[in-house]
């Protein structure tokens, strides 16, 4: 014998189907937007965390703000005065220089860094194809003595218009890239693009993973965006083995009056600076849940007008209130649990159509929050069978069976 809930849902069907897709687009907006963001933010962590080093050493002032900062920060004397007064702690220092440049449909950040320290931005990850731009540091020593000996000062280069990279001895115009960009873009060794105005040739493919995806010369970097080659953005610390890393920073922070933080904090940086989309997000997230809650409320209530008769016939049979309130109940859970099912499944196969057509984008759809979009659903379908279950319980029996 089919249970009474589960045969009232099938008797109404096309009700029934709309009611749980209803739900189920809910929860799976819900996954959606929130395994979007936050997969995105925490995919941007996962790959600054993967950088071989244990400090970052910031502009004093920039604050959370510096996660999202590029150009000139830092005097490159800051590299060498931390390797002199702190030999005895810091292993290596490797200035970097970072940009936003357009490529891929979308704006990339680019790390300008020496050749001979690259390795320290990818967690040691090897190119798949091709090969490191400017690897002898050929272009570096160039752009160097045209620009230091040149012509030019330590405080005042050469200027600008008289170097023209694309026609440099050496190549400069350089840049490896990551393998989700070049998925994305359809991009090969060995191809040219052209982004911030100028022709890059794409000489080197790594694998995802690497603090960001797009890798080019710090002096082309410089030069070109920042406009002098004595200024990075950032600095990353390698300190040695045994020292510990809070002593460490608070030391070099002192001695040359910028701010270092641990690499370890950069993920809370993040979410300080972009954790207010997390909260519209939920919103439209929680407004969407109402609605579909309210839809299925609106359903059950249209179930027991229309079920009046029946009602009041279990009634007359003997039916508690409370037999009467688990089949109100009971429907609802049915179409909740139909729906949530068919939610979870809609955003998985959603994040995995995000990452294939858009590859640049990441959807993390976690335990944790199926969990969260369970419990919600749960709280939704009590609520929303209340006032359908208590209007339930009101028929009166007399009127109902006369009722033509």
């Amino acid at each position: 014998m089919v249970p009474l809930p589960l045969a009232n849902i099938l008797h109404y069907r096309l009700r029934s189907v709309l009611s749980a897709l209803g739900i189920g687009i809910a929860i799976c907006m819900l996954l959606t937007l929130s395994g979007l963001a936050r997969g995105t933010l925490h995919e941007v962590a996962d790959r600054w965390e993967a950088v071989d080093a244990d400090l970052i050493v910031f502009p004093r002032g920039w604050g959370d703000s510096a996660s999202a900062r590029s150009g000139n920060g830092l005097w490159d004397s800051c590299a060498k005065l931390i390797r002199e007064r702190h030999a005895g702690v810091v292993e290596r220092v490797v200035p970097v220089f970072t940009w936003q440049i357009r490529l891929g449909g979308q704006d990339q950040m680019v790390a300008g860094v020496d050749a001979d320290q690259w390795h320290v931005l990818t967690g040691g990850r090897k190119l798949s194809s091709g090969r490191l731009f400017d690897p002898d540091g050929r272009f570096a020593r160039w752009i160097e003595k045209e620009l230091l000996t040149g012509g030019g000062t330590d405080d005042a280069p050469a200027p600008r218009e008289r170097l023209d990279l694309a026609r440099a001895p050496h190549p400069g115009l350089e840049i490896v890239i990551d393998s989700r960009l070049a998925r994305a873009g359809g991009y090969r060794v060995g191809h040219s693009v052209r982004a911030a105005n100028h022709e890059w040739k794409i000489v080197g493919i790594v694998p995802h993973g690497a603090m960001t995806r797009v890798f080019m010369p710090r002096r082309t970097a410089q030069y070109l965006f920042g406009g002098s080659i004595q200024q990075s953005t950032l600095m990353f610390v390698k300190v040695r083995p045994g020292c510990d890393v809070g002593p460490a920073a608070r030391s070099i922070a002192q001695a040359i009056s910028q701010d270092v933080v641990p690499l370890a904090s950069y993920r809370g940086m993040l979410r300080a600076k972009f954790g207010i989309m997390f909260h519209y997000v939920d919103a439209a997230n929680a407004v969407a849940l109402v609605i579909a809650f309210l839809f299925i409320m609106v359903t059950l209530y249209t179930m027991v007008l229309q079920r009046m008769r029946d009602i009041a016939i279990l009634k007359s049979s003997g039916a508690s209130d409370w037999f009467i309130v688990r089949q109100v109940l009971g429907e609802s859970a049915l179409l909740t649990v139909g729906g949530t099912v068919a939610g979870v499944a809609l955003a998985c196969a959603t994040g995995w159509a995000i990452e294939t057509f858009k590859p640049l984008y990441t959807v993390t759809i976690t335990w944790r929050w199926i969990g969260i979009a369970v419990c919600a659903a749960a709280v939704g379908a009590g609520a929303s069978a209340v006032y359908p279950a208590w209007q339930a319980t009101r028929v009166d029996i007399a009127e109902a069976l006369t009722l033509e």
